[in-house]
Parts: C-alpha cells; sequence; structure tokens
C-alpha cells in the first residue's frame, strides 16, 4: 500500500483537501455576512444559523469528496463494499427510527446481522475455510477476497450507529451526506480512533469558526511527533532490532528474543499512536475533534488499567455493545452463560481424557458453588467470564488466524485472574510487582500478535498471514527458555537498536508532569517549524529504505 499517511501523494491531497476546506470556509463565511448582514436563520434541519458562519452541509460535502478520494485512490474498486455498506445502513437506520416494538428490533437484528456478515465475509472466510477446506473453490486467491481497508473500523462505527438510533441516543438519524462523511472521514478511516455518531455528527453541523493560531499549532505539533513515532520509534526500531529475529526464529536466542519483544512493544505503541496523533491533527486543521486513543498505556499498574489506556476507542466500545449487554460486572445472562459452557465444553474436548472432564466437571461445581454461597463472588465470576469473551472476539476482530485467537485469550486470562484473585483496593506496596507482571503479560502475548501480522501488503499472497505464523511464534516463545548467556552479535545496528529502544521507553516512562510540559512546549514553536518536521518526516518515510514502504501496523484490520 504506497498511498498512505507516509507517501508524498498522500500529503498532496491532503493539502488540497486543507486549501479547499479552509477556503470554503472563508467563501461561505464572507457569503452569509454579506448576504445575512448579522441575521440569524435556520438550515433545512432547523438549527441556528449564523451570518458568517459555514452552513451545516458545506463542510459535510467537502470532507466526503476528499474521503472518497482518498479511499479510492487506496483501496481502488474495494471503494464500492464501503458505498454499499453506507447506503444500506443509511436506510436501515431510518427504518429503524421509523418503527417501534418488535419490528423495530427485528430491522436492528437484520441490519446487524449484515454488517456482521460482510466482515465475515471478507475478513473471515480463509479461517473458516482453514477449519473446513472443501467450502474453499479451487483456485481462490487472496486478490479475490482481500481485506477491504478499514472494513474492521468502519464496521463498528456502523454498529454503534444503529444501536445508538435504537436506543434513542440519537434522536434523528443523520442526511445521507452527513452519514457517509461519518463513515469515511479519511484521517481516521482506516485504523481509528473508532468516534461515536453522537460525538461527530454535532461537530459538523455545528457553526464552522476558523482556526486559532494556537489550535493550529496544536495540530501541527500532533502530525509533527505522529511522523517521528512512526518513522524513528516505529519503523527504525522495528528494521533494526525486531524484524531480524522474526525473520529467522530457529536462530534466535532469549536475550536477543526478549530484545525484539520489548522493541515490538514500543514499536506497535509509536506506530498506532503516531498514526493516532497524525489523524488527530489534520482532524483538527479540518475543524473536527477525534477523542483520545492512548494514556502511556505501559504505566499502567494492572491488566484492567491497561486496556482502558491503550486503543481507548475499542476498549469504550467493547464495553458499550458488549460487555455491558453481557452483563457486565453485575450478573450473568443466558449467552454469557451459554459460552462459558462451550468454553469448557472446548476444553474438556481438548483435553480428551476422563480425568480432564472429571477437573472441569468439579471447577464448574465450585465455581457455581461460590457464585450462591456470596453475591460478590458471583459478580466476580461474571464479570471474568464477560473480559474473557470480550478478549477473546478481541483478538479475532484483529486478525482471523489463530494467533491473534492466542493473544486475545492470554490476554483474557489475565483479566480474568486479576477480577478473580486481586485485592480491590491494590496495596500501594504492591503496584510496582503488579506493573512488572502487567507489562510481561502484553509483551509476552506479543509474541503471537507479531508473528501473525502482515509487513506489507501482498496481493500475490495466498493467503491473508504469513506462512507458518504459528511455527514462529512457537518456536520464539521456545528460544526464550534457553540462550541467555549466548548475547547478541553486537553490530552498529543493534546498538542503535538498543539506543532507540532505551530513548523511546525513557520518553514513555517520564513523570506525567514533564510529559505535559513537554507538549506545551512543542506547541508554543513556530508552526513554521512544525510544517518543516512534518514535511522532513514524510521525506525520511518515502525516501530512507530502513522506513520507506512500511505501511501503519493497524492498517490490515
Amino acid at each position: 500500500m504506497t498511498f498512505s499517511f507516509t507517501s508524498w501523494e498522500f500529503w498532496v491531497l491532503f493539502a488540497t483537501a486543507l486549501a479547499a476546506v479552509q477556503g470554503g470556509r472563508a467563501w461561505w463565511a464572507q457569503r452569509t455576512a454579506t448576504a445575512g448582514a448579522g441575521i440569524e436563520g435556520t438550515d433545512g434541519a432547523g438549527l441556528a444559523v449564523a451570518a458568517g458562519t459555514v452552513g451545516p452541509w458545506v463542510r459535510p460535502a467537502l470532507l466526503l469528496t476528499f474521503s472518497v478520494a482518498f479511499y479510492a485512490l487506496a483501496a481502488g474498486k474495494l471503494l464500492a463494499i464501503m458505498a454499499a455498506a453506507i447506503l444500506l445502513n443509511h436506510a436501515a437506520a431510518h427504518a429503524v427510527h421509523r418503527s417501534s416494538g418488535l419490528p423495530r428490533r427485528l430491522l436492528l437484528a437484520a441490519a446487524v446481522t449484515f454488517n456482521v456478515g460482510l466482515l465475515a465475509t471478507f475478513k473471515y472466510a480463509y479461517f473458516i475455510a482453514d477449519f473446513v477446506p472443501t467450502w474453499r473453490p479451487a483456485g481462490w486467491r487472496l486478490e479475490q477476497w482481500m481485506l477491504p481497508l478499514g472494513i474492521s473500523f468502519y464496521t463498528f462505527q456502523t454498529l454503534s450507529y444503529l444501536v445508538d438510533v435504537h436506543r434513542g441516543r440519537i434522536s434523528k438519524p443523520a442526511n445521507l451526506v452527513a452519514f457517509a462523511t461519518y463513515i469515511s472521514f479519511f484521517p481516521q478511516l482506516v485504523a481509528g480512533p473508532i468516534v461515536r455518531a453522537h460525538e461527530f455528527l454535532p461537530q459538523l453541523q455545528a457553526p464552522w469558526a476558523a482556526l486559532t493560531r494556537s489550535e493550529g499549532r496544536r495540530n501541527l505539533a500532533l502530525i509533527a511527533t505522529g511522523f517521528v513515532k512512526k518513522v524513528v520509534l516505529g519503523d527504525v526500531l522495528g528494521s533494526l532490532l525486531v524484524d531480524p529475529v522474526f525473520d529467522a526464529p530457529h536462530e534466535a536466542r532469549g536475550l536477543a528474543t526478549m530484545l525484539a519483544l520489548y522493541g515490538y512493544s514500543l514499536q506497535v505503541y509509536a506506530d498506532f499512536s503516531g498514526y493516532t496523533d497524525m489523524a488527530k491533527g489534520m482532524a483538527g486543521l479540518l475543524g473536527i475533534h477525534l477523542p483520545e486513543n492512548f494514556r502511556f498505556p505501559y504505566k499502567a499498574t494492572t491488566p484492567a488499567d491497561f486496556w482502558r489506556r491503550w486503543h481507548i476507542s475499542l476498549s469504550t466500545w467493547w464495553k458499550d455493545y458488549v460487555y455491558i449487554p453481557l452483563g457486565g460486572n453485575r450478573r450473568f445472562s443466558p449467552v454469557s452463560v451459554a459460552w462459558l459452557a462451550a468454553v469448557l465444553g472446548w476444553v474438556g474436548w481438548q483435553w480428551n481424557e476422563a480425568g480432564g472432564w472429571f477437573v472441569l466437571a468439579g471447577t464448574a461445581l465450585m465455581l457455581a458453588a461460590v457464585a450462591l454461597m456470596s453475591s460478590g463472588g458471583m459478580k466476580r465470576l461474571a464479570t471474568a467470564t464477560h473480559v474473557l469473551a470480550v478478549m477473546v472476539l478481541g483478538g479475532l476482530w484483529h486478525g482471523a488466524h489463530i494467533n491473534f485467537l492466542t493473544w486475545g485469550t492470554l490476554n483474557g486470562l489475565a483479566l480474568a485472574a486479576w477480577v478473580l484473585v486481586a485485592p480491590h483496593p491494590l496495596p500501594t506496596w504492591a503496584k510496582p510487582l503488579t506493573w512488572f507482571a502487567t507489562f510481561h503479560v502484553v509483551v509476552l502475548s506479543r509474541i503471537w500478535f507479531r508473528a501473525g501480522s502482515l509487513r506489507t501488503w501482498d496481493e500475490a499472497a495466498s493467503g491473508p498471514h504469513p506462512e507458518d505464523a504459528w511455527g514462529t511464534a512457537t518456536t520464539l516463545w521456545h528460544s526464550l527458555q534457553h540462550g541467555w548467556t549466548s548475547f547478541p552479535t553486537w553490530e552498529p545496528g543493534v546498538l542503535a537498536g538498543i539506543g532507540l529502544l532505551i530513548a523511546g521507553y525513557f520518553l514513555h516512562f517520564l513523570p506525567s508532569a514533564w510529559q505535559a510540559k513537554g507538549r506545551n512546549w512543542l506547541e508554543t514553536q513556530p508552526a513554521g517549524l512544525l510544517m518543516l518536521v512534518w514535511m522532513a518526516g514524510v521525506a525520511v518515510s518515502t525516501l530512507w529504505p530502513m522506513a520507506a514502504a512500511k505501511p501503519f501496523i493497524y492498517w490490515q484490520f
């Protein structure tokens, strides 16, 4: 994928979009100021429109135009899939809004089924075919069933929109242009943050004022720092310290593997949070505020705290639309009981011994006894069951592969264990220990995440994941058990990678007050300097072989 945030072609389009949007804002403001002479009116939706502001339809129309252009250049003919999803879901939302009672619930169920089915068709077809090989037609190749760019993100936004219309959180569905802009908004389309309609749509309809200098510098600083994160702590660190180990797993030893895992955890954070910073900065320059998506996650002292800091928009989506409907931290639901029974049954089937079934039966009876004896025990058990379910689904959301399922399950088990056995509240003296454990659960589980991820998108590949991804992960996991006395070759590249690793984590773990001062300092720098850093990032990511042609990690999800 050459057309991305690190390609000069994208920035030419963005500069055009920014110029058109700001020019349109200024033209409309002058037009309405001249025509209205300060008199307020209303638009077609009944919203107040003051003289000198932009009509609610202008900004969505401009943003939609450039969002469609971006997606067409980045994904080509797959634009038709997103367009069809927008049209069908727009009609479904209005149908849900107009109905009531059982028809309303049935319409919502049909719309949700359509969206989940669309995602499953393109994202999970290979995964299902691996279990049922006879379902795969002869000659079936990746270029015929390519994962549409951003489908995981825009599907979740569509689902939340439909559910919020059904719940009445959105009093009236948006018009087609506004809804299409919400779904296709190009700064955050392909990797989030996942935006809720009740946060995004009012911004399109609100009076559109010119950016202040401080707002402009703040957004430029976000883009510049996002580029530094992506290129230096993402691409370069990955090339120096991570890729060599995962490219040759049979040659890796314990220390080299551990350094690569520390490096990958920093790389994926820098890459993803760098994307978020750039998306927030671009959206801000276009007059749209995007929500926070990261809050220094490696400072987390518990597994739950980590997921409140990492990919916040996705974590809150799971909480609001899956975890709470399942029963949350209050009670079991029929769905969660069935899921728990299915998990225990699957484990027993895999164990495939009478003794294993007895152990599982005893465990189930003990858990039921604890739940019946104590309301607090029931709540903890329900919470543990639900967080495990959400993390398993979260693993599958990231990728249709056993590696991602394993990664999600490991993190889910850590969360469930924390819920069941951890003291509440956590004593102060224990926080360093729980931080260490939390950090290393995250780092070690990413063996499966990285081994299952694409480094580049190759349409000629025979499948959507690297060959023998499971074997790579298990080989590296076993490498951690030996070879700790055999140090990596201290070549200049390795030393430079370790230096970047230390610098990156040092910046991440600085006290929050110092980090805030650093952000404030950046936002006071001249706009020209910030734009120079921005352009340097484009040049480096385009021309330097070590950083060039590396898509954002989360673009594949």
